[in-house]
């Protein structure tokens, strides 16, 4: 569980998780956000924080439309609670409808 990743937060598609694990220290949290904010995150850019916060890379959007997809969702409006943050949580609650896990070893081309 806290080993660290084997790749850095250095593109845009990375799939990150806590050091700790999906959930973990989320137990009967006071809001969504707080309970979020242990899900696992998409990066829209490089993100060297992440790294620094012990976030592990475990996947990658492999596909223009998913990029295009996410190239959507990062364009989307943010609740901003202090004038100079760059970001925050969304005003607009969304939702992963359908997604699919590739094997590495599916990836390598035939023979």
């Amino acid at each position: 569980r806290s080993e660290s990743s084997a790749r850095q937060h250095d593109a845009a598609g990375l799939i990150s998780v806590p050091k700790e694990g999906i959930g973990y220290g989320t137990f009967l949290s006071g809001s969504d956000d707080e309970a979020y904010s242990n899900a696992f995150q998409i990066t829209a850019a490089a993100a060297p924080d992440m790294d620094k916060a012990g976030r592990k890379v475990i996947g990658q959007l492999l596909d223009a439309k998913s990029m295009d997809a996410l190239a959507r969702l990062a364009g989307c409006p943010t609740r901003k609670l202090l004038p100079t943050q760059t970001g925050g949580s969304p005003l607009f609650k969304m939702a992963v409808d359908e997604s699919v896990v590739i094997a590495k070893s599916d990836l390598a081309p035939k023979e």
